[in-house]
């Protein structure tokens, strides 16, 4: 909003620079401002580097419009009322120029009636821009929940983590109980990180992720049930689960919140990454469970203990690596 703002401040100032800075970048402002339910105000101003008769003819259309107020010609700066008795969804910005567009993108800023604001870039080809139509609370849950789920099937990093937390926690209970913790943890710095309120830059938090799987893979591979990772499981995944809820902010921060609906939003988003969550446990569970069936019908004594020190040396690698190159990257 605030980025905005200082746009729409700007623009009349880039329509008065000097003829040496004419031939700048500068684009078409617009703004479309809902003044009541039904009417809507558009206003323009474009860069005196349009030739005089080149200006491109703007109009409000789709959901029913009708120009209410104003002339519908092209000039370098205008002001229209549109009438509106449509559906929201197919409201547009239209722009059309007599000839070819002299390369100029379009900002649009669309004003809300509920004080919604948001900001719109339009390449130069495109010469109709569809306006944000705002977000309904079951439209948020279900955009966000599978967001969240997307992010976690995706966040390998995670989920290895996961994996470590579960070798660590044992019995199902434990898990169960870890996994809560590691949700407290995660769920608290994802709210501060996403709200704005506090967050962590990436290159400083994505290896420190990776560095957390490192750390549980070595305690898992010396097998000594003395540590404080092996006797208190749950309050070690709280510890690291902070860490790893400024991860799942970066993520959130490239999808943004809706206006209005942010704690509803922030929510589902972390309920979906929840689900995908117990979806792994319930699934490498489900693997165990079928190895041991398996393994009992050939009659194969599985040596426990060594099969999950084995297993856990990839696991330590993988994160050693990603460790390393994440490290690497912020010097590059």
């Amino acid at each position: 909003m605030v980025f905005a703002r200082l746009l729409m401040f700007l623009t009349p100032l880039w329509m008065l620079a000097s003829p040496l800075a004419a031939h700048e970048g500068r684009p078409v402002f617009i703004e479309v401002t809902q003044q009541s339910e039904n009417i809507f105000q558009l206003r323009w101003k474009i860069p005196p580097v349009v030739e005089p008769g080149a200006e491109p003819l703007i109009r409000l259309s789709g959901a029913d419009c009708t120009l209410a107020a104003g002339a519908p010609r092209a000039a370098l700066m205008g002001t229209q009322h549109y009438s509106c008795s449509g559906d929201r969804s197919g409201l547009q910005v239209d722009l059309r120029y007599p000839g070819l567009n002299p390369v100029l993108s379009t900002l649009i800023l669309y004003k809300a009636l509920d004080g919604m604001e948001q900001s719109i870039m339009a390449s130069p080809d495109e010469t109709r821009v569809a306006m944000p139509v705002a977000e309904t609370f079951w439209g948020v849950a279900k955009r966000y929940t599978l967001a969240g789920i997307d992010h976690i099937k995706s966040g390998y990093d995670h989920l290895l983590f996961v994996l470590c937390l579960m070798l660590l926690a044992g019995s199902l209970r434990r898990v169960l109980i870890t996994v809560t913790g590691f949700t407290l943890g995660h769920s608290l710095t994802l709210g501060l990180s996403a709200l704005g309120s506090w967050s962590l830059s990436p290159t400083f938090v994505e290896p420190l992720i990776a560095f957390s799987i490192v750390i549980l893979a070595a305690e898992i591979a010396r097998g000594n049930k003395g540590t404080l990772s092996y006797k208190y499981p749950a309050l070690v995944a709280t510890g690291f689960g902070l860490l790893h809820g400024f991860g799942f902010g970066g993520a959130l921060a490239e999808i943004g919140l809706p206006y209005g609906l942010k704690l509803q939003a922030l929510g589902f988003f972390n309920l979906g990454v929840e689900i995908g969550q117990i979806g792994f446990v319930i699934a490498v569970f489900a693997v165990v469970a079928m190895l041991r069936q398996m393994a009992v019908a050939i009659k194969f004594a599985i040596p426990g203990g060594k099969i999950q020190t084995f297993a856990i040396y990839p696991v330590g690698m993988v994160a050693a690596f990603w460790t390393l190159e994440r490290v690497v990257s912020i010097w590059q």
